[in-house]
């Protein structure tokens, strides 16, 4: 069961480390990350269009973690690798973190502290 939201996800320089095995499916992972966050803050199928869409306003608005790794030359995100190991899949032309991609996620999750009295 999912638990936690894409915006419970801290996407940090370098993002998802230690998750996925490789640092390139990490970086493919932390795109569709970031694309659900803005859009909808839902997991779900994510299109290339939607992920440019995002990097553009991200790079122009000066947001981490993207402002700092596309300037890396070593952020290379493979999303065939990603989904090669299982953590996401295709969907038609979108892609979409599967339930083992997702849970790969846990050790960045930051639930918010619950307010009381």
């Amino acid at each position: 069961m999912i638990d936690f939201k894409p915006s419970h996800v801290v996407l940090a320089v370098p993002p998802l480390t230690g998750t996925m095995g490789r640092a390139e499916r990490e970086h493919a992972a932390a795109i569709i990350v970031r694309t659900c966050q803005v859009q909808g803050d839902e997991w779900k199928s994510v299109t290339e269009d939607q992920v440019m869409a995002m990097l553009t306003a991200d790079l122009e608005a000066g947001t981490q973690p993207f402002v700092s790794l596309i300037k890396n030359p070593f952020f290379k995100p493979d999303p065939a690798a990603l989904v090669a190991a299982g953590f996401a899949k295709r969907d038609g032309e979108a892609l979409e973190l599967t339930a083992k991609g997702i849970e790969a996620l846990r050790p960045w999750v930051r639930l918010p502290e619950a307010s009381g009295a």
